[in-house]
């Protein structure tokens, strides 16, 4: 089958554009089995699909309320400090707190809100004895622009029935919109003490032993090699921080990099490392290069655990080159001993915040820019295959050093 119609399962990937008052966004995400007959598209969508074959892209652009729910002024509430109950089990909660985010199901008291309810609102106001609570879509004052590109066509074997997407939601609920700051005021991360992790103990002991494994399955690491490529150029000298076994950079090139991490093992064994230095930074955050040294400096996967993360960034900001790029990303996997409590209670989007807060507070970066990519297929040979069906998922926070 060539083209799409109304007898056809297809494979489409959806990139989501917008952007708020600090920075671009990009989402990315893969629907693997759309049934055009079924399942549901917003506005023009559908019609704009037919024809279309394997290689084509429509572009659609949507005003605010269009493709998600529009915002209403009932859906904000003043409510009493009490009406706030995180669940008494697991970590501790810490809020109601400025700009961020929390399950719905937090909220005792609100009619039609059960406990069970994982839906984001927000917090836009904090008094002594209450808060604001703001349930509209983290998206409903937006602007939206949405692509869709054709993977693959197929013909349906019969009318089979099953699940009906409804794909806007699948791409943009829950998650995408919570990267923003409230109306560009700070958010109230909690970044100002060193973060606390359940194993305190120097990260020197904990990281003696090589782990030869990668951080996330094979199809991640391709998708942070293709950002990565949008800023590079041959011949470029990269700055690879918290460095082990993989750098997720292309090997064609022709880079230099020099990787700074905890084990010289790893970093021996990494293929795409011409230098490396082993340097503990929760320790000694004094990191032992010379200003604008770089064109570009990476970050990969390892943010989560970083104790001074403010002093991290103001640190790395010295080394990039005028105008040159710092890239952090990460996904949802990690040390558990090492990870910051912090990073473990934030939502996986809302972390996109933290860190493009990290960026904003610093004031030494513009030009900022926040990319996911969600739900490609995991490698077979992936040792989760079985286990789990989608790919790790992928974040990535970028900003322009300021000349």
């Amino acid at each position: 089958m060539t083209h799409i119609d109304k007898n056809c399962f297809a494979t489409l990937e959806f990139e989501l554009v917008w952007a708020s008052s600090q920075a671009r966004h990009r989402e990315r995400f893969l629907a693997r089995k759309v049934n055009i007959w079924r399942d549901f598209f917003p506005g023009k969508m559908e019609e704009a699909l037919f024809m279309l074959g394997i290689g084509d892209v429509v572009r659609l652009d949507y005003a605010p309320g269009e493709a998600v729910p529009a915002r209403n002024a009932k859906d904000v509430h003043a409510l009493p400090s009490k009406t706030f109950k995180p669940p008494s089990v697991g970590q501790p909660v810490s809020g109601p707190r400025f700009g961020r985010f929390y399950p719905k199901g937090f909220l005792s008291d609100l009619m039609g809100i059960f406990p069970e309810n994982i839906y984001p609102f927000r917090v836009t106001g904090v008094e002594d004895n209450g808060f604001h609570a703001d349930l509209n879509h983290p998206l409903a004052d937006y602007p939206l622009t949405v692509s869709v590109y054709v993977h693959n066509v197929a013909v349906k074997d019969s009318d089979v029935g099953g699940r009906c997407f409804v794909w806007m939601e699948e791409l943009a609920d829950n998650g995408p919109g919570m990267q923003a700051r409230w109306q560009n005021q700070p958010t109230d991360f909690e970044l100002e003490e060193p973060l606390t992790r359940e194993d305190e103990q120097e990260d020197g002991a904990f990281y003696v032993r090589p782990r030869m494994v990668g951080h996330v399955d094979a199809q991640a690491s391709e998708h942070l090699q293709a950002e990565y490529s949008r800023y590079l150029a041959p011949g470029m000298q990269v700055l690879d921080l918290m460095s082990s076994l993989h750098s997720h950079l292309p090997m064609d090139r022709d880079l230099e990099v020099t990787g700074l991490g905890m084990n010289q093992e790893e970093m021996e064994a990494n293929p795409a490392l011409n230098h490396h230095v082993v340097q503990d930074i929760n320790a000694h955050p004094e990191l032992p290069f010379p200003d604008a040294s770089f064109d570009l400096v990476v970050c990969s996967l390892s943010i989560e655990y970083v104790i001074r993360p403010q002093v991290f960034i103001a640190q790395i900001r010295r080394f990039p080159r005028p105008g040159g790029r710092l890239i952090l990303s990460f996904s949802n996997r990690w040390f558990p001993p090492k990870v910051t409590r912090l990073w473990s209670a934030v939502h996986e989007f809302e972390r996109l915040g933290m860190v493009m807060e990290l960026l904003l507070r610093d004031q030494g970066y513009t030009d900022l820019e926040t990319t996911t990519v969600r739900n490609w297929w995991r490698p077979t040979d992936d040792k989760y295959y079985g286990q789990l069906w989608s790919s790790d998922p992928v974040y990535v926070v970028t900003g322009t050093v300021q000349v």
